[in-house]
């Protein structure tokens, strides 16, 4: 049950993320920030971290063919991304400890990494010209800065939720 309501919010997420989201977006106030929220890719990095590198794989792969489908412009480059970032984060949580520092300095590592092979694969089919400077600057801070507070909001309720589903998978 634990499971299927963990999915059920990536889904909801993946949805908050292309509607209601907008609204709010600092664009469409006149600030020429681009905030984009990746709720799906901290949750995907958060499960996984807590269930393992291969269930990461399989959730990155999903969600980012779902992506690919709804909001990319080429199929495939969200779900080598997610599927890539969700087995690197398993993989180096098998190294490290499991405290709040580490956990949030692999999400911060998984968001650039994960920003930057979206804007490699981008810009090497040119769908995207834009200077590797003005993308860093004007795009991966405010994104880091968005989506670090949401892995600070859920960090907790997430762990909770996710060794309980762990839990659940060994019993």
């Amino acid at each position: 049950m634990t499971r299927f309501l963990f999915i059920l919010t990536l889904f909801l997420l993946f949805i908050f993320e292309g509607t209601i989201v907008q609204v709010f977006s600092p664009d469409r106030w006149g600030i020429h920030i681009l905030l984009v929220p990746r709720f799906v890719v901290v949750l995907l990095i958060f499960a996984a971290l807590f269930l393992g590198r291969i269930q990461g794989l399989m959730i990155g792969l999903i969600f980012g063919l779902m992506y690919d489908v709804i909001y990319g412009s080429a199929i495939g480059i969200y779900a080598f991304s997610m599927a890539f970032i969700g087995y690197f984060s398993g993989l180096t949580f098998r190294i490290f400890q499991q405290n709040v520092f580490l956990i949030l300095l692999t999400v911060l590592v998984s968001l650039v990494i994960h920003e930057s092979i979206v804007y490699g694969l981008l810009s090497l089919t040119n769908v995207v010209n834009m200077d590797i400077n003005f993308f860093y600057m004007h795009r991966v801070i405010p994104i880091l800065i968005l989506n670090m507070l949401f892995a600070l909001f859920v960090s907790y309720p997430a762990r909770a939720i996710l060794l309980q589903m762990k839990e659940e998978d060994e019993s």
